[in-house]
């Protein structure tokens, strides 16, 4: 799970992210939390790793507002919780225009942050499983496919093609959003990196990385272009954190 935290001014940035950290370890949860002072640079980030769960938003910035900024992710993250962090208490209407999660005013104790967080890891982000499932609609109907069956998923005529563990490819249904909209969803779950215009790979499923890209742990292997380096940074890292 990801946390993104924005807010221009950097001590205010820091003392959130300090608290996000102290709340994420004391629960023992595995979440990733990025911090951004610039909302266009949050924005930017998230177009190549896909969303997050979690925003920690401030609203009076420069360039951009945070209620612009929640706009503008609501477009590509519908489901995210949003929460506002703010010395504003004029716009806290404003704020459910998005469908904010909550405000907060600062000055505020951390343990009202991490009250809301609470609220937020109990009723609003779906619990672990050892095995998820998605569902893929074919034209022979809908499909229920386990993720660690899922080797890739590519992007073809308008349709994602599913290319499993033993060889075999479903074909989705037709359907004119773009490849970066009908992934969202995979991309969100946290278990797939995207390693091409078209491509996202299951990154349990990697065995190595090579020169050209990934290879598989039934031999078949995916290339990694350029623009999507850092693919493999985050094979390595998940990794790493596998060990751990």
């Amino acid at each position: 799970m990801k946390i993104s935290i924005c807010d221009d001014e950097e001590k205010q940035l820091i003392l959130i992210g300090d608290y996000v950290s102290e709340y994420v370890n004391s629960r023992k949860a595995d979440v990733k939390i990025d911090k951004f002072t610039n909302p266009t640079d949050l924005l930017q980030r998230e177009r190549s790793i896909g969303g997050s769960e979690i925003y920690l938003l401030d609203i009076v910035m420069d360039g951009m507002s945070g209620l612009e900024l929640g706009q503008r992710i609501r477009e590509y993250n519908k489901r995210a919780i949003i929460i506002y962090l703010t010395t504003a208490k004029e716009f806290s209407l404003d704020a459910f225009s998005v469908n904010a999660f909550s405000y907060l005013v600062k000055p505020f104790e951390k343990e009202n942050l991490f009250e809301e967080l609470d609220k937020c890891f109990k009723y609003h982000i779906p619990p672990k499983k050892e095995d998820a499932v998605i569902t893929v609609k074919t034209s022979d109907g809908v499909i229920p496919i386990a993720i660690s069956k899922i080797n890739a998923v590519e992007y073809l005529d308008h349709r994602l093609i599913y290319a499993l563990i033993n060889g075999e490819k479903i074909a989705g249904v037709y359907q004119k959003a773009s490849f970066d909209i009908q992934t969202e969803e995979l991309l969100r779950i946290g278990a797939f990196v995207k390693t091409a215009t078209c491509y996202l790979v299951n990154i349990a499923n990697i065995m190595t990385a090579t020169s050209r890209g990934f290879k598989m742990k039934n031999g078949v292997e995916y290339p990694v272009t350029r623009k999507y380096a850092d693919a493999k940074i985050k094979f390595l890292n998940a990794k790493i954190q596998k060990r751990l």
